[in-house]
This record gives C-alpha cells, sequence and structure tokens, in this order.
C-alpha cells in the first residue's frame, strides 16, 4: 500500500489533501442508475416467478447444510439481509427511501407467495366441497380437507369450532363483531343450524324444544342480522359492493317494502312440495 509524504500532503490548496468521498454529483447519478437497473432486475424476476413458480423447499437447509458452520444458503441470506440494512443506513432522500419501501415490499411479496403455496382457502363454499374428488391417500377420511388443515399445522378452523368462538372464523370485522353481539342462546342455535347444517327437527330434540320455537328463534336471528348487514351496505359506496351483496340490498329491500321491519329473507326450501291429491 502506498503512502503518502508530508509533501505531498500539504502541497494541495488550502493546505489540505483533498478527498474524494463519493458524494458529487456523478455519484448520485450513479446511484440512481444503479437503482433504476436493480428494480429492472426485480421486476424481469417476479415476471419470471410468476411464470416458472420457485421451489421454496429449495431454499430450505437439510440437516448436513444445517450441521456445517456455514452453507450457501445461510450466506445468501446473510447478504441479502446486509444489502438491505445497507440500503436502510444509506437513505438520505425521497427516492432513497422509496427504493428501500420497495425492498420491503418485495420481501413481503415473497413471504406471501411462500405461504400461499401452503394455505387451503375456503372461499365463500363450505370446506366440505374441497374434498379430493380422486383421493390418493386411504382411508379415505384422511382425505377430508378439515383433517388436511389439521395436519398441515392450521389449527384457527378447529380452536373456532363452537358457538361462542364462531365469529372469529371470519375476517369481515364487522360479521365478526355482529356474530359476537348474539346472545348465547342466539349464538347456539345459529352454529348448529349454520354450521352444523342441524334440522330443526334435530335441534330441537338436542335443546328439548319444540321445532316451532326452533324455526321461530332461526327467524328472530335472521331478521336481526339481515337488518344490521343491510343497514351496513347502504352506508357503503355503490362501486365497493360486491355482486353478492347488490344482489341482498335488492332483494331485502323489496320485502323492506312490504313487511317493514319484520323483513327477512327466507332460507330457499330445495324440498319440492307434495302435489295435493284430488278427492272424490
Amino acid at each position: 500500500m502506498a503512502y503518502l509524504s508530508d509533501d505531498e500532503l500539504l502541497d494541495t490548496e488550502g493546505g489540505f489533501t483533498g478527498w474524494d468521498d463519493g458524494t458529487g454529483a456523478g455519484a448520485e447519478e450513479t446511484l440512481e442508475q444503479a437503482l433504476a437497473e436493480e428494480r429492472l432486475a426485480e421486476l424481469e424476476s417476479e415476471l419470471e416467478q410468476d411464470e416458472h413458480p420457485i421451489d421454496y423447499e429449495a431454499e430450505l437447509e437439510d440437516e448436513e447444510e444445517e450441521a456445517a458452520p456455514v452453507s450457501d444458503k445461510r450466506l445468501k441470506r446473510e447478504m441479502r439481509a446486509e444489502a438491505i440494512r445497507r440500503l436502510e443506513e444509506a437513505a438520505r432522500t425521497e427516492k432513497d427511501f422509496r427504493a428501500v419501501v420497495e425492498e420491503w415490499n418485495k420481501l413481503d411479496r415473497n413471504r406471501e407467495r411462500r405461504e400461499r403455496d401452503h394455505e387451503n382457502l375456503r372461499g365463500d363454499v363450505p370446506l366440505e366441497y374441497q374434498a379430493v374428488p380422486e383421493p390418493k391417500l386411504i382411508p379415505r377420511w384422511m382425505n377430508n380437507p378439515a383433517y388436511r388443515q389439521l395436519m398441515a399445522g392450521n389449527f384457527l378452523d378447529i380452536l373456532f369450532d363452537c358457538p361462542y368462538e364462531m365469529h372469529n372464523l371470519t375476517a369481515d370485522p364487522f360479521i365478526s363483531r355482529m356474530v359476537e353481539e348474539l346472545s348465547e342462546e342466539h349464538k347456539e342455535v345459529l352454529y348448529f343450524l349454520s354450521l352444523r347444517l342441524y334440522s330443526s327437527t334435530r335441534l330441537a330434540a338436542v335443546r328439548g324444544q319444540s321445532d316451532r320455537n326452533i324455526r321461530k328463534l332461526r327467524k328472530t336471528i335472521h331478521k336481526k342480522l339481515q337488518r344490521q348487514m343491510y343497514d351496513h351496505l347502504c352506508g357503503k359506496p355503490e362501486h365497493s359492493l360486491t355482486l353478492r351483496e347488490r344482489q341482498f340490498l335488492e332483494e331485502y329491500s323489496k320485502i323492506a317494502k312490504k313487511q317493514g321491519k319484520d323483513a327477512v329473507i327466507r332460507r330457499e326450501n330445495k324440498t319440492k312440495r307434495r302435489k295435493k291429491k284430488n278427492r272424490p
């Protein structure tokens, strides 16, 4: 390494050596170009990931790599973390902070993509509808979605499978609060009729009540919940409503004009009516 002599150190304007700390206009342009190239490379890599999904299992270390002092995969993760840390510390301008936020968003997208590979999303259909049509496991009950969720470590549906915790089964805060505020009796009736799909006759036998009383309770619960949902949806912008919500508003408003506060959309009766026999 070459050192400057005393004469060389003093042979500058002002008696001090001019240090090039890389903070000039050329350095800023180079930094912006590097960030632009890095963003372009990230977009290309994300598009490639969507077309050819990454095998995230390959990034996990096996037993030999975990036992090794330092593995290549661990070094890559540490290098990425160190690069992001340096980018955070070097951020000064608005563009720099936008680049840092974009890095964080990229990490979140990768994490969400990795988690989606292991999720068993329910959607708007009952969980049993997602049963495997041609199961590869025997016995057949091991192909049930609830059992597959349990074996995958998704315990939320199992923990909240009771009348007093069922409000946690939905991610909608309004619906969750609406169900949570029901009385204990209404929660129990709603749980067994809507989630367990008990018939009113079977639930009446369990609770020691008449079938007519259970059907009356069901109507009261539906009337209360539907009224709250109607008021909630009326306060939302029309463009934010889903097709299902618009159908509910249209149907409920028609019934409300005729019945007023007692308006309730009755459940569809899928059993065909018996034909009346003409008596002689």
